[in-house]
């Protein structure tokens, strides 16, 4: 496994004014035409530790499968520097990289078996060869040898002289692999962890069954990709990745041609994997969920730019600006016109009567952002409000019964929001009747209407706002400065 630095990481694709023909919509696009071109990933920094796995999400074109195929060496690189295990990587070919990806489309060879779909990368470059690795290729021979042995025993149990002549045979590789695994734990106590070489067409069958015993396809590996269903032609793509062990492993939307039951099983699947292999990962995708469940950490993208990093739960509990906290969540948060008031014993948010205080730990961070009074929106997650005596009113639209909860959706102010309300082992029926909504002072997200920041964060520098360099903590105190 490897980090992974990328500094300032800038793509831009060349502009073509065309005019729509008769008829044609025109296809319109947030992303920021130059001189240069349009500008497709902006200003991308992002530091990846050895063995971490990092989720880049976002809606489709905002520059997150670009940035993939610029680590991959898919892309040119426009602007900016990519580094991997401290190597500067902008002109390296894709090939020595020692990456290894899984596409959306999974591009297996149609005409060669699972087995050899697996094994081709192994075939024909150098790999690194782990110590670790070769240590159970070295005991899974010394186990067959010891098979074979014994049945050698019971089939010349009768004639000692023969059966010593056919054990001698194995006397000598034993003795070769008993000599080379003490060796290898030697090299391990060193500290050493791998060597540069290609393997041998054994240690190629080995490693192949091995990977294939761990994604639950051995038994089509004499299968071609045409005779396996979609979830299996999956584990076949991953499965040709991550044989080359290789340093950082990238995943583009690896699951979204499936359906949803194998999405989830095979969300399962790749936390195990990520468990049982030590490499770091860069998974994309859009669905939301793939990044709250895999991700160690996720960076939210939007027109090309970093809106937001942290782990899923701080992006969800704390999200950076309005479209972070619409992205993230399912169902989207509700939001409400309201005033922030700024008094003698803290702030309060007056929505349309319904006056809220915001916990001690918001009111804090309002200070120390110095927020003044203005008009704000108020973000409220779905899970977070109740049907209480005292809140906003507004008339249910529809019901949706979910088992033990309720998603009941409400016109409240003009607008529409979802509540998700627990059934108590009794449903009821709100259809076209007025219901009060209220919540708490700690699960609100307060806004700003000019530039949709997260009030409470406005003393943060945002990923976007400043060149990376080593000196960011010194500009994040003169930004608090102003």
């Amino acid at each position: 496994m490897a980090d992974v630095k990328i500094r300032n990481l800038v793509k831009i694709y060349p502009y073509i004014d065309k005019k729509p023909k008769k008829g044609e919509k025109v296809k319109k696009t947030n992303l920021q035409i130059t001189d240069k071109g349009v500008v497709a990933v902006q200003k991308f920094n992002l530091d990846i530790k050895h063995g971490e796995f990092v989720v880049l999400v976002g809606p489709s074109g905002c520059g997150k499968s670009t940035t993939l195929r610029m680590i991959a060496g898919l892309e040119d690189i426009s602007e900016g520097d990519l580094y991997i295990d401290g190597k500067l990587m902008n002109a390296v070919e894709p090939k020595d990289r020692d990456i290894a990806m899984v596409f959306q489309s999974y591009a297996l060879y149609p005409h060669m078996t699972v087995f050899q779909n697996m094994a081709y990368p192994l075939r024909i470059l150098p790999q690194h060869i782990t110590y670790k690795f070769e240590i159970r290729y070295l005991n899974n021979k010394l186990e067959k040898i010891a098979h074979i042995e014994e049945e050698l025993k019971e089939k010349y149990s009768n004639k000692p002289e023969k059966l010593q002549k056919k054990l001698e045979k194995y006397e000598l590789v034993k003795k070769e692999a008993e000599a080379r695994i003490t060796e290898c734990n030697g090299l391990i106590d060193k500290g050493e962890e791998s060597y540069f070489k290609k393997m041998s067409k054994d240690m190629i069958d080995f490693k192949v069954r091995e990977i294939a015993e761990m994604l639950n396809i051995s038994e089509y590996l004499d299968r071609k990709p045409k005779n396996l269903s979609g979830g299996q032609r999956q584990r076949v793509a991953i499965g040709r990745a991550i044989v080359r062990n290789p340093k950082v492993l990238l995943m583009d939307e690896p699951l979204s041609n499936l359906d949803a039951k194998l999405r989830n099983q095979m969300r399962a699947e790749i936390i195990k994997i990520r468990q049982r292999i030590q490499t770091t990962f860069i998974y994309v995708t859009h669905d939301q969920i793939e990044a709250m469940t895999l991700g160690d950490r996720i960076v939210v993208m939007k027109d090309g730019y970093i809106q937001q990093v942290g782990t899923p739960q701080e992006v969800f509990d704390h999200p950076r600006n309005l479209f972070v906290s619409g992205f993230i969540g399912i169902p989207q948060m509700n939001y409400f016109d309201a005033k922030l008031l700024k008094k003698e014993d803290g702030y309060y948010v007056d929505i349309n009567g319904y006056v809220v205080k915001p916990s001690k730990e918001k009111q804090e961070r309002l200070k120390k952002s110095k927020v003044e009074e203005q008009d704000i929106l108020v973000g409220v997650r779905p899970d977070h409000m109740s049907i209480t005596d005292k809140g906003i009113t507004g008339r249910v639209n529809v019901t949706e019964l979910m088992g033990t909860t309720s998603h009941i959706h409400a016109t409240v102010n003009n607008k529409d929001i979802i509540a998700i309300v627990p059934n108590d082992g009794v449903h009821v029926d709100y259809i076209n009747k007025d219901v009060t909504f209220g919540f708490n002072g700690n699960v609100i997200h307060m806004f700003s209407k000019e530039n949709e920041r997260n009030l409470e964060f406005l003393s943060e520098v945002l990923a976007s706002e400043f060149r990376f360099d080593d000196d960011l903590a010194k500009k994040q105190a003169e930004h608090e400065k102003k």
